[in-house]
């Protein structure tokens, strides 16, 4: 079930993350609960797969102390990667809400045959707030290209 206050938070999220980080943000939640906020952090780790949605997954399989996570949402201001989409495939997500649709890189809509479980069993709506998403994808680069 998807709920409009856990998107915005992952908005928020996103607008204040660490300034030389890609403003990306993912929110794991189950039902209304949430259990895991994460925005990117590639640079600061200097790992490229430091994605908001890995640290999220991880910090909730973590936390729950389970493999799959059939009852839990993720909230993501940006379609994910091919390797997040096939993360979310191996957990077993059961819904998956994201905002800007990632257009520079194949991303889970684009591989999205390939991916069975999440063809047959996930909810997936993208779009979602999607000029919000965006703009602070826009502000970043634009900031990045200034300097």
């Amino acid at each position: 079930m998807f709920y409009p206050e856990i998107f915005k938070l992952a908005i928020k999220t996103a607008q204040n993350a660490p300034q030389n980080e890609i403003p990306v943000s993912a929110v794991v939640a189950i039902e209304n609960k949430i259990i895991s906020v994460a925005t990117n952090n590639t640079f600061a780790t200097g790992k490229d797969w430091h994605h908001a949605e890995y640290i999220a997954v991880c910090n909730t399989i973590h936390e729950l102390q389970v493999r799959y996570l059939t009852d839990a949402s993720i909230y993501i201001t940006l379609e994910p990667c091919i390797f997040c989409s096939a993360l979310l495939e191996k957990v077993r997500v059961g819904h998956i809400y994201f905002g800007a649709y990632n257009t520079d890189k194949p991303a889970l809509m684009e591989c999205f045959s390939k991916f069975l479980y999440i063809k047959n069993n996930v909810e997936i709506i993208g779009g979602i707030y999607e000029r919000a998403c965006n703009n602070i994808l826009v502000n970043f680069f634009n900031k990045m290209r200034k300097k």
